[in-house]
């Protein structure tokens, strides 16, 4: 009786070994380092070219945004492999002289990135694919 008890207690120990360890997650997406070209715009209608040169360094994601003779360096840039979602913030000097902010939240699948922008009231979308 005590030998079937202890071997119970020691299946139980190693069940709750086992399930304490996840296997560690596969990244869904390599790192987006390299030059990614596009468009971004408020609508389907009004477009821009947009080129954006990322690196990754270190697990930190640095870059460069380039919109016509614009080019703005990524203040904050985050992603994620394990889903692909990509968060960048740059700031750009407006039309009045203002420091304006942009947020843009996307996703790279293989290839490609897409998602949307925003600064102030002002919405859009953007999508690159890497060169």
């Amino acid at each position: 009786m005590k030998c079937k008890t202890a071997c119970i207690a020691i299946l139980f120990l190693l069940v709750a070994a086992c399930a304490s360890n996840p296997a560690p997650a596969t990244p869904k997406e390599e790192p987006p380092s390299g030059t990614w070209s596009g468009d971004y715009g408020p609508d389907s209608s009004r477009r821009e070219s947009i080129t954006v040169d990322l690196h990754w360094e270190d697990n930190d994601l640095r870059g460069v945004v380039q919109a016509g003779p614009r080019s703005m360096e990524l203040t904050k840039a985050l992603f994620k492999p394990e889903t692909g979602a990509i968060t960048m913030e740059f700031d750009a000097q407006g039309n009045n002289g203002r420091t304006v902010h942009y947020v843009i939240e996307g996703q790279v699948d293989g290839g490609t990135m897409a998602g949307t922008w925003s600064h102030d009231a002002e919405r859009g979308d953007f999508r690159v694919t890497r060169q």
